[in-house]
């Protein structure tokens, strides 16, 4: 009978299929939370970025545009900073009112000379923001090229308020005899027609 091996009878059988079943269940029943909570853990960390990408979309960001290429806010926008300039007249200044419109600009005077202090009076008579600038025209008359005139300004008065008048002296230097233009470059407003030619003589 040596070397013999006996098989297992039936009970042995099902004894031994049950202890498998129950070691595979014991299994299963160990690695289902392990994979239902890496299966959360994904679906959190994918919503963490969804909702990330949502506030980035939406948080303002920091603009590396100069002034002069940012888009003209509406006066209803909170981060519109009006000009206050008001200052008084120097010492034998000659008054300059300008009166700024949709889309026109008026002065009392077009013909300047160099040396002479100046003392404008600025008003938005309009129902739009507005701004105040002097800057070269070719000597022809016709404009310069973008660059040019902001580069070559003698003034600019930004944001001026509709109903608000600002106020500032200026004396032309000698080396700035020209042809010049009092200008609005808000958007749109320069093409509109709102600049008046000018002269300043030594």
């Amino acid at each position: 009978m040596e070397g013999l091996i006996l098989a297992p009878n039936d009970k042995a059988k099902d004894r031994l299929k049950m202890k498998r079943r129950e070691t595979s269940h014991a299994r299963t029943h160990k690695t289902f939370p392990t994979l239902l909570i890496g299966k959360l853990m994904i679906v959190a960390l994918a919503l963490a970025i969804v909702i990330w990408l949502s506030f980035r979309a939406v948080l303002p960001t920091r603009s590396t545009a100069t002034t002069h290429n940012s888009p003209t806010p509406t006066p209803s926008q909170d981060t519109i900073r009006f000009a206050t300039n008001a200052e008084t007249p120097v010492a034998g200044a000659k008054e300059v009112q300008v009166t700024l419109a949709e889309f026109s600009v008026k002065s009392t005077a077009k013909d300047f000379h160099t040396g002479i202090p100046y003392y404008f009076v600025i008003t938005n008579s309009g129902q739009q923001v507005h701004e105040f600038m002097i800057m070269p025209v070719k000597p022809d008359g016709s404009p310069e090229p973008p660059g040019v005139q902001y580069n070559a300004k003698l003034i600019e008065i930004e944001q001026i308020a509709p109903g608000s008048t600002v106020y500032i002296n200026f004396v032309f230097l000698p080396s700035k005899a020209g042809r010049y233009e009092i200008a609005c470059q808000m958007r749109g407003h320069y093409q509109a027609g709102m600049k008046l030619p000018i002269v300043v003589t030594r």
